[in-house]
């Protein structure tokens, strides 16, 4: 089985995982990373991790490696998208379908799709979705956190609307989280409460889909604080060295580093709530008589260099500090290894006999939580969320309103002084979560899961979906017709049928485009009234949208090629103020990329279209002018043309452009059916055509209409000739 897993918008490595470095290097990045791994060790298994190729001076070289191998069987890739910067996720909309072309181009070259798509957060989830449309691939969603859920708690913080989208763009997430719910095959989350709530208010849930599987976690880094003290021979001198390294960077802030430490460590996020702990702690001189306080938030080197979000969080960390005179008393230090210091971190408050408190409202899951609890470490933490089942399974610590702070407070003074509650506590923490919280036991259920998902797809678990999907079938063919519909393909009902039927005898090695002015469902209604079979693919609104396929898939990688400077407003503007011209107001004259006008009959048709360039180009308009017929007049972007977008298509799909043969009757065909293209122009063309007739790619037919196509594909050796 091979299975492509998504993550795209962390930095993401196998080694030294820059866990809390920002929001965008949060617990799934572990997650995945753990995932894949384990993977890895199975036989019979192979797994690409795809995710994006990043070269930026501020962030380590290892994210600009092409290939990062993890096993045998297992390698991270990373394709480029959206330049070449590390940006976060937010950012990243805009340019995830050059992702998706990215990785259509990546299986072409290797020759090898996935028999599983699996995307991890909604901008992987969306890249998942489009690739599983392509090949037909079963798709898995991870969503980690969700769009719903964070606008809710952003409005809760005073918010407002457009401040939450603007920075957020959450009206896309939440939009690509419904699209990916609904096509998915397998949802999984890592607790009850995620599926039953968080998932809960997504119109498209559909409980049927879900499995709830505990990650694991890497029990070799997060052992038992007491092998230390029994000498583990397994310890090894990083680890020791890391320890050493934590114990001094914490006692450079306490007057008493022997004192027990109440530990937090998150990222600086508002929504964690680190305030509140602070709080608790420097109104209470009892806390402060017997412990101190670690505030481990994240990786920095300047507050001021920080996102603003964060900068908040950690000024008020620093403003709470002074206000209650903590100084001796609380640890803030800036620097830590997610992937070394951390287990040391949880290690060494357990041998102070501490306690690790997490003031979060509200947790999704609580990797956090099953981390201290494997070290030995008892854990204080908010009873809403994901920790329920963490406390359920493993009865390792204490869960509590997190809004009342007289509860938070307690709970921490009880496990502090009561040293039996304490020994319970990190004993069933260090036995369960070893039962619970493994890897092996999680990519167990999680095949088996997948291997329901292929089974229930085919009826046969042994047959690709692959097989039936619409790359399959282009990558399949050795030649490609693309036609215009009107006059070229209808005129003759009984050329139409014949041309049909030879469409069908060749249909193996033969492809069948269409290249038309009509959009998309005029375009579909017309070829259905003529019997012809449903093209494999479709360009529609002269150029500016393709489709693919009976699904009509879109193709939103050429949407975002032809979207660059294009001002539709703008041009509107302009082409008003022409008498000459007249918006046409029939359904689907008007498209995204199509800006469509009546000239006027009496108009000096070569003089109007000059002085319309004149207006745009004074504008500072890009634009592609398309005139039909002295009568219609198309403004498109400047990227936009059939012509465009057919030599799109043979790149997209590695079809040969001397193997894709043209065939239209008009002016606006006439890009199309130049070289690299062989082109068809039927018998019963407009003059415009002529001057192709000195090209050696162009063959005239005498035969009008479909007949003239099976002329031509007759003249080029794709149709045996009568």
């Amino acid at each position: 089985m091979y299975i492509a897993i998504v993550n795209i918008h962390g930095l993401i490595r196998s080694e030294e995982i820059e866990m809390g470095r920002d929001a965008d290097t949060g617990g799934q990045t572990r997650y995945v990373i753990d995932l894949v791994k384990e993977l890895a060790s199975r036989d019979n298994i192979s797994v690409d991790l795809f995710t994006r190729k990043i070269q930026d001076k501020r962030v380590s070289k290892d994210y600009g490696r092409d290939k990062e191998p993890l096993g045998e069987a297992c390698r991270i890739i990373r394709l480029p998208c959206g330049g070449k910067k590390y940006i976060r996720k937010e950012r990243l909309w805009p340019y995830l379908d050059e992702y998706v072309d990215a990785m259509i181009e990546f299986f072409r070259q290797e020759d090898r799709v996935p028999d599983i798509i699996h995307g991890h957060y909604a901008d992987g989830g969306y890249i998942a979705c489009e690739i599983s449309d392509y090949f037909n691939t079963p798709l898995v969603f991870t969503g980690h956190s969700l769009g719903r859920i964070k606008f809710d708690f952003l409005e809760s913080l005073g918010l407002t609307r457009e401040r939450i989208e603007d920075h957020y763009a959450i009206s896309t997430r939440i939009k690509q989280e419904e699209r990916v719910l609904k096509k998915a095959d397998l949802v999984i989350t890592s607790t009850a409460f995620e599926r039953d709530e968080l998932y809960e208010p997504y119109q498209n849930r559909d409980l049927e889909k879900f499995s709830v599987i505990p990650p694991g976690m890497d029990l070799k880094k997060f052992f038992p604080y007491y092998h230390y003290e029994i000498q583990d021979p397994s310890i090894t001198e990083e680890q020791k060295l890391a320890q050493y390294r934590m114990l001094n960077e914490l006692r450079r802030f306490y007057s008493n580093p022997d004192r027990p430490i109440i530990l937090a460590l998150c990222r600086p996020e508002a929504r964690k709530n680190i305030d509140v702990l602070i709080d608790i702690y420097g109104s209470s001189k009892e806390l402060q008589t017997i412990a101190n306080l670690a505030i481990v938030a994240g990786i920095r080197e300047d507050i001021n260099s920080m996102e603003e979000g964060e900068k908040q969080v950690l000024t008020d960390m620093l403003l709470l500090m002074d206000r209650y005179d903590l100084y001796g008393k609380m640890a803030i230090p800036k620097h830590h290894s997610p992937e070394r210091d951390v287990p040391e971190l949880y290690r060494l408050t357990a041998m102070k006999r501490g306690v690790f408190v997490s003031t979060a409202s509200m947790e999704n899951f609580g990797l956090t939580f099953i981390e201290a609890s494997a070290t030995g470490l008892p854990f204080i933490g908010t009873d809403r969320g994901g920790v329920q089942d963490i406390r359920k399974n493993c009865e390792s610590g204490i869960l509590v309103d997190i809004d009342d702070h007289q509860q938070v407070y307690q709970a921490i003074l009880t496990l502090l002084t009561d040293g039996e509650q304490w020994n319970e506590l990190s004993r069933r923490g260090i036995e369960r979560i070893r039962l619970t919280y493994n890897w092996a036991s999680h990519c167990d259920t999680y095949l088996h899961d997948l291997h329901q998902v292929l089974e229930t797809r085919e009826g046969n678990a042994k047959v690709s979906p692959y097989s039936k999907s619409m790359a399959r079938r282009l990558s399949s063919v050795s030649r490609m017709l693309i036609a215009d519909i009107d006059h070229t393909l209808t005129g003759d009902q009984e050329s139409i049928s014949e041309l049909g039927e030879l469409l069908e005898a060749h249909r193996e090695e033969l492809g069948f485009g269409i290249a038309t002015g009509r959009h998309l469902d005029a375009a579909v209604e017309v070829l259905a009234e003529h019997g012809l079979p449903v093209p494999d693919v479709f360009i529609a609104s002269v150029g500016t949208e393709i489709y693919y396929g009976k699904d009509y898939i879109y193709d939103k990688g050429w949407s975002n090629y032809i979207r660059r400077r294009w001002y539709p407003e703008t041009i509107r503007k302009v082409l008003s103020e022409f008498s000459e011209l007249e918006l046409q107001n029939y359904e689907g004259s008007q498209r995204q990329f199509k800006i469509s006008c009546f000239v006027d009959t009496q108009a000096d048709t070569d003089a109007l279209m000059q002085r319309i360039k004149e207006a745009l180009d004074d504008a500072k308009c890009t634009y592609h002018l398309v005139l039909s017929h002295d009568r219609f007049l198309d403004v498109l972007p400047y990227r936009a043309s059939k012509g465009s977008a057919v030599k799109y298509i043979s790149w997209k799909w590695h079809i040969e452009p001397k193997s894709v043969i043209t065939a239209g009757d008009s002016g606006n065909d006439r890009d199309m059916l130049s070289s690299p293209m062989r082109g068809i122009v039927v018998g019963n063309y407009e003059q415009s055509l002529e001057p192709l007739k000195k090209s050696k790619h162009v063959y005239f037919s005498q035969e009008p209409y479909a007949a003239g196509v099976i002329d031509g594909l007759r003249h080029y050796g794709v149709f045996p000739k009568k």
